[in-house]
């Protein structure tokens, strides 16, 4: 692969469904996305102002959303190349964003202690975990989309139900 390398860390890396692409995201305040059939960097994102730890890439291959340093997390259009949503409510970094499986929710993790559910198309948060004691690193969806796995930097995993909105 050649082109327009990141110029710091790389944090994240998640592949485009069909395939062909992915997309990465770096300590240099960037997310690109790489193709592998011509070998590039074939558009770079350059909307967060601090370091971006973490990429998805949803499900339908249209849009990633990023975790950032910066507070924020980016709903990333694609096939357009420009941002489409800010998700703004998190009080201190963002570490991981994680789409729900075959929805419109997106999750992210942050090192307020929160887990937050976002509705991609109204940009709103629609539901917040709390219960962790020290910052979120990292949090999953299962395949059903019913539940949550996140890990803090105490070591603790917590197992949530999202319909509920509790801890299991």
């Amino acid at each position: 692969m050649s082109g327009e390398g990141h110029k710091d860390w790389v944090s994240g890396i998640a592949f485009h469904p069909k395939g062909l692409h992915i997309v990465t995201s770096s300590g240099d305040s960037t997310v690109k996305v790489w193709d592998f059939v011509n070998t590039t960097c074939t558009h770079t994102f350059k909307d967060h102002i601090q370091p971006v730890w973490s990429v998805a890439v949803h499900d339908t291959g249209d849009f990633a959303a990023t975790a950032s340093m910066d507070h924020n997390s980016k709903l990333l259009d694609l096939n357009a190349g420009k941002s489409r949503h800010t998700f703004r409510g998190h009080v201190d970094s963002v570490n991981h964003a994680a789409f729900q499986p075959y929805s419109n929710i997106l999750c992210t993790s942050s090192a307020d202690k929160t887990i937050s559910l976002w509705d991609i198309k109204t940009g709103l948060c629609v539901q917040t975990f709390y219960g962790h004691l020290n910052s979120v690193n990292h949090s999953e969806f299962n395949l059903k989309g019913d539940t949550i796995a996140s890990c803090d930097a105490d070591g603790v995993v917590k197992v949530w139900d999202v319909r509920m909105v509790k801890e299991r």
